[in-house]
């Protein structure tokens, strides 16, 4: 089972090629950018999003979108009121699927659930990390389950021309000093 995640990097723009009826995860308010997303997850307390004065518009644009699209999964820290359907993230499950409780981003909660369901294949698109705060925050750990999948046979696709992924911080394969993706 092929599953798609989508960011909202650079390369995002490649998801509209996606057909029509195959699973997107999205993160936040990746769906604003494609109405093929069919699972959001946005892993943050909503509510306290909500209220604080300064948040970022991306939650109340959840709440307004959601309302015209029920039928989109939509995956949070814990179920809420304004946005009824709204499931709490089956973290516990996670855990003790995996065995480990490493999380740095949405990106992650995305892949680990994804594993979870099944997938064979996953492609990436608009993941980046290439923020400064982003590859030293969140890299890692979306690489760790990166790991996790290749070591359970899970293929993915990267968009190397936009990520940061898998990749050394020049690009080039220690030692050889090649680019690794001659290899």
């Amino acid at each position: 089972m092929l599953i798609h995640i989508l960011g909202k990097g650079d390369g995002w723009e490649a998801i509209k090629e996606v057909p029509k009826g195959e699973i997107v995860y999205g993160c936040n308010d990746a769906f604003l950018r494609t109405p093929t997303v069919t699972h959001t997850f946005h892993m943050h307390d909503l509510e306290a999003f909500y209220k604080d004065k300064n948040t970022h518009s991306s939650t109340k644009l959840c709440v307004e979108h959601i309302k015209d699209h029920p039928e989109m999964e939509f995956y949070t820290v814990k179920a809420w009121d304004m946005i009824p359907t709204a499931k709490e993230y089956p973290l516990q499950e996670v855990v003790k699927r995996f065995g480990t409780c490493y999380f740095t981003s949405s990106i992650e909660y995305m892949i680990a659930y994804a594993l979870m369901k099944g997938a064979t294949k996953l492609k990436f698109y608009g993941i980046n990390m290439t923020v400064k705060q982003e590859y030293i925050d969140q890299k890692p750990g979306v690489e760790f389950w990166l790991g996790m999948a290749k070591g359970m046979g899970v293929e993915y696709e990267l968009q190397h021309e936009y990520t940061s992924l898998m990749k050394t911080r020049d690009g080039l394969l220690y030692g050889y000093l090649i680019n690794q993706w001659r290899v």
